[in-house]
C-alpha cells in the first residue's frame, strides 16, 4: 500500500531568483525528499489563506532531504509565494502523483533516454535524469533536448549529468536552436537517439525511449514526433488541480486501454461505452504514455 504523503511546515534553505520571473524554491522535508520520484510533485499552502487551494508544483529535485522547486511568477499564487524568504517555514503536502518510473517495479533498461522539455516542463526532467544516472550508470545514455524562452539558464546543470544536453530559445541567445524544442529535435540528425529524419530507424533499434514535459501544444507535437519513429514517449499532463490528491476528482482527463504488455498503465482498466477511461491526473498521472491519452 502505498504511504500517505507527509503534510507539514517545512522550513526554507533557499529562495531566489535564477530568471526573468523563474524562482529556485529549497526547504527541508525528508519525510518527502526520501520518498519521491521523479515526474511527482508537492501541494504548496500559501501562509495566512492567501489563496483558498493549494498550488501544485512539480519537484525539481530531492536528495540529502531536502526538496528543490523550481516555479514561474504567472499569477496572484505565485506571486505571493515569491516573497517568502529564507528561514521561514511553508506548508507542504507530498510527494503526489505518478512519476516517470513508477509504472513497473523495475524499469526497463532503455540505450537510450531522450528528455524533452519546455519552459517550467524541464525541472522534472532534471531529477529524472539524476535519478537515471543513480540507477544505471552508464548503462544508459542520456540525452536532453530543452526549450527556453529566452537564455538556457538550466542547461550547465543537465550537461553534468547527461551524455548530450542541447537547448533551443524563442531568442536564440546562447541556444543550438533557434525556435522551439521541436525544431530543436528535427535539427538534431546524428546525435546516436533518432533525433532527426537520418537516424529514425537507429532510434527503435537502440532501444530508445523518452520522457516529456511541457506545455501542452508541445507535448502534442512531441508525441506525434516519436510516433514518427516508433519511441514510446511517456508525458507529464499539467491541469487544474483542488485538493491534488484524487479526493475531488476535479482534474479528470480522457484516457484509452493500450493493449500493450510493454506499457503498463496506472488507475482505472475498464472503459466506459465510447472507450474512454476517465483518469485523475493527480493520482493516476501526472505521467501518462503519450498514446494512452486522448487529445
Amino acid at each position: 500500500m502505498t504511504a500517505r504523503p507527509f503534510r507539514g511546515n517545512c522550513l526554507i534553505t533557499g529562495h531566489e531568483q535564477v530568471a526573468e520571473g523563474i524562482m529556485r524554491l529549497r526547504f527541508s522535508a525528508p519525510e518527502i525528499a526520501d520518498p519521491a520520484t521523479p515526474g511527482q510533485f508537492v501541494n504548496v499552502y500559501l501562509p495566512g489563506g492567501e489563496m483558498l487551494l493549494p498550488r501544485p508544483i512539480s519537484i525539481a529535485d530531492a536528495q540529502g532531504g531536502d526538496v528543490t522547486l523550481i516555479y514561474a511568477i504567472v499569477g496572484g499564487g505565485t506571486k505571493a509565494l515569491s516573497v517568502i524568504g529564507s528561514g521561514e517555514c511553508l506548508e507542504v503536502m507530498g510527494p503526489l502523483g505518478t512519476g516517470f518510473l513508477d509504472y513497473t517495479a523495475k524499469e526497463k533498461i532503455y540505450k537510450n533516454i531522450l528528455l524533452i522539455g519546455g519552459g517550467v516542463g524541464i525541472p522534472p526532467l532534471f531529477f529524472t535524469a539524476r535519478r537515471l544516472r543513480e540507477l544505471y550508470g552508464q548503462g544508459v545514455r542520456i540525452h536532453a533536448y530543452l526549450g527556453f524562452r529566452e537564455s538556457p539558464w538550466y542547461l550547465p546543470d543537465f550537461k553534468e549529468i547527461c551524455d548530450e544536453a542541447r537547448c533551443s530559445s524563442e531568442t536564440g541567445e546562447g541556444a543550438d536552436v533557434h525556435g522551439n524544442v521541436i525544431d530543436l529535435l528535427c535539427a538534431s540528425a546524428g546525435a546516436g537517439t533518432g533525433a532527426g529524419e537520418d537516424a529514425d530507424a537507429d532510434a527503435a533499434s537502440d532501444g530508445a525511449m523518452a520522457f516529456a514535459c511541457g506545455p501542452r501544444p508541445m507535448l502534442e507535437a512531441a508525441r506525434e514526433w516519436c510516433r514518427q519513429r516508433g519511441i514510446p514517449l511517456r508525458i507529464s499532463l499539467e491541469a487544474r488541480m483542488c485538493c491534488g490528491y484524487g479526493a475531488c476528482a476535479a482534474c479528470t482527463a480522457k484516457t484509452r486501454l493500450l493493449d500493450d504488455p510493454e506499457k503498463p498503465q496506472k488507475g482505472p482498466a475498464f472503459a466506459d461505452a465510447e472507450g474512454i477511461v476517465r483518469k485523475k491526473v493527480c493520482v493516476h498521472g501526472p505521467v501518462f504514455w503519450a498514446d494512452e491519452v486522448i487529445w
